[in-house]
């Protein structure tokens, strides 16, 4: 009976380094959805012309997970209410989808994307866009690194922090 409940110690304690190091690497997944989608904004605007609703949603069947509750649900209120503007739009999306971690530099790129989409010409919108872009390629390498250097940090402590709380239940 103890040595199951000192396995169990050091098999939950691990899971925590592990979920930790999962997390991580969500993080990047989801900055590389968020660059591809905003690649596929920018062709649409600049070959195409679409409008932002239908790119929005366009945005959405390109990605999968929380962006795609996102994307949907921009395109959705933009449909719905055609007042509202991109930014009011994708604040609104925000706070639907709680996968999205707020006051993150991702989230805060988009805001200011959103911003100045639909207010300014062609060429402004696709500026903005490229700044958005160069913006989230920087997150992008920055949280790779940080998955590479504490991704098995984490996976370690998770494991090292079980094992010594059995030794002291020992």
């Amino acid at each position: 009976m103890r040595l199951a409940g000192i396995v169990l110690v050091v098999l939950s304690a691990g899971s925590v380094g592990f979920r930790i190091a999962l997390a991580l690497k969500k993080r990047c997944r989801l900055l590389r959805q968020l660059i591809a989608a905003l690649q596929l904004l920018k062709n649409e605007i600049a070959v195409c012309a679409t409008p932002l609703p239908q790119a929005f949603a366009l945005m959405a069947v390109a990605v999968d997970g929380p962006l795609e509750q996102l994307f949907s649900a921009v395109a959705r209120e933009m449909d719905r209410n055609r007042c509202l503007t991109p930014l009011m739009a994708v604040r609104q999306a925000l706070r639907e989808i709680p996968e999205l971690p707020e006051g993150d530099a991702a989230q805060q790129t988009l805001l200011e994307l959103a911003a100045r989409l639909g207010r300014y010409d062609t060429d402004s919108q696709l500026q903005g866009i490229d700044l958005a872009l160069l913006r989230l390629t920087e997150e992008l390498h920055r949280a790779e690194q940080e998955r590479g250097t504490r991704s098995k940090t984490y996976q370690t402590l998770g494991i090292c922090t079980g094992l010594a709380v059995a030794i002291l239940l020992m």
